[in-house]
């Protein structure tokens, strides 16, 4: 949830309602995670982009605008739609993990934006329209979260009401069955095991 935070949090304080983008697929949770934050941090427009209607639906359940683009032909698709010239978005988030998701993040900018990734990249060399980039003044940011700067926030976030991560959980499963549930394809599994004797969970 951290993950999800860093990415809309920071850039919506300093641009309060602003539009924000979130290129999902890869990292499955934390991109939804970032699309509900947006919505419960006032943003005016949340656009989510995926292939799978499991979490298109999630996405539209925390009131962000799911954009439904084809499994396959993806990459296609990525580079026919992304902005020439510069996009809406004052803030994108690419959890993709995929090299057109990230361009498409990166030209989706408005000028002057800011693109947080939440995935790696394994291939050797990961390409980026920098020329457009710095055309645009934008900022690209990567990299681990720092998960424990970003708790107060996020647990405030929750507490108020304003943001249920668990509408992102679509399994959730017994300790004992941990090694089974995580085989599941699902979005996203939370283990839960009884208090121990003398304590809590």
């Amino acid at each position: 949830i951290p993950d999800g935070w860093r990415c809309v949090g920071p850039p919506l304080k300093e641009r309060p309602g602003a539009p924000v983008l979130v290129v999902g697929g890869a990292a499955q949770s934390i991109g939804l995670y970032a699309a509900g934050l947006a919505v419960a941090l006032g943003s005016t427009r949340v656009d989510y982009l995926d292939w799978q209607r499991e979490r298109l639906d999630i996405a539209a359940a925390f009131g962000a605008n799911p954009v439904a683009i084809p499994k396959s032909g993806r990459s296609q698709w990525l580079k026919r739609h992304a902005p020439v010239a510069c996009g809406d978005f004052p803030i994108t988030v690419d959890a993709s993990a995929d090299p057109d998701g990230l361009r498409y993040a990166l030209r989706s900018l408005a000028p002057g934006g800011v693109c947080t990734s939440v995935g790696y990249y394994f291939q050797k060399g990961t390409p980026i329209p920098l020329m457009q980039m710095y055309a645009n003044d934008s900022t690209l940011r990567t990299g681990v979260s720092h998960a424990r700067a970003a708790l107060p926030e996020v647990l405030a976030l929750i507490a108020s009401g304003r943001f249920d991560p668990a509408r992102v959980t679509t399994l959730v499963a017994d300790w004992d069955d941990a090694p089974l549930a995580f085989l599941e394809r699902t979005t996203k599994v939370v283990v839960q095991r009884a208090p121990l004797a003398g304590g809590t969970a």
